[in-house]
């Protein structure tokens, strides 16, 4: 649906037993204040349109009972989101450290599946030490502002993750004991690596899938060694430019 003048009508709040609301490309500019009234929500998408600003008043501090929150790509103001009290979200989507604070994530404690953008006045040390509370997490996807060079440490050693998604700058991949122990799955996007990544990758045993994509590695050359990726059943290498060789020894 798209609504006159891109506002979401304020009567939505009258709908005080609504449980599930998704506004998922509904092109919706402005959100009424009157959705603070809505605290039965279980699931909200708020993934209007992607690129499209969206004004977002201070409500969803209030929406106590929500398990799954899509939060929009962009805001028109600079209003921070307050979202600490959302202590049973299990799914949070887009999450911006420039849009609400690290902290907001501390009581997060079932918190399964979480994406998050890093803006550049937040370092990665603060968003980690935020993130260690949360230990239910078994899906991270993190994206760092592309204006920021990684620099220094980038341990990502929680210890139920599953699946670790990055696009974040930097030189090299972190060594194998930097990330987490059980990781299964790992997507790597608009790296800009200058070393080969697979000496690391292949240590890591449990790892089922590997994506390298969009320039995730900008080298020449790639070797995957024998005995490397015990349990790898999925490669996907795609849009690089550079890439003239690729070894695969025998056994791995």
């Amino acid at each position: 649906v798209k609504f006159k003048g891109g506002k979401l009508p304020s009567s939505i709040g009258g709908l005080i037993h609504l449980r599930f609301l998704s506004l998922d490309d509904a092109g919706v500019s402005h959100l009424p204040s009157s959705m603070r009234n809505l605290k039965l929500l279980l699931y909200l998408n708020l993934s209007v349109a992607i690129g499209e600003p969206v004004h977002v008043p201070n409500v969803l501090k209030e929406m106590l009972e929500l398990r799954y929150l899509f939060l929009p790509w962009f805001k028109h103001d600079k209003t921070k989101l307050e979202l600490g009290d959302l202590v049973n979200l299990e799914h949070l989507w887009s999450f911006s450290t420039q849009h609400s604070s690290v902290t907001d994530l501390l009581r997060m404690t079932k918190l399964r599946y979480l994406s998050v953008s890093l803006s550049e006045r937040c370092t990665f040390e603060t968003l980690s030490s935020s993130l260690r509370q949360l230990r239910n997490l078994e899906t991270l996807y993190l994206d760092f502002s592309p204006k920021t060079n990684y620099v220094g440490e980038l341990v990502l050693d929680f210890i139920h993750l599953k699946e670790l998604v990055l696009t974040v700058r930097m030189s090299k991949i972190p060594d194998q004991h930097q990330f987490p122990p059980h990781l299964e799955h790992i997507s790597l996007f608009n790296c800009g690596m200058e070393e080969d990544p697979m000496p690391i990758l292949e240590k890591l045993l449990h790892l089922k899938s590997v994506k390298l994509t969009f320039e995730a590695f900008v080298g020449r050359k790639m070797v995957c060694s024998k005995g490397g990726f015990p349990q790898l059943r999925a490669l996907k290498i795609y849009k690089h430019s550079e890439l003239e060789e690729w070894i695969v020894e025998e056994g791995s």
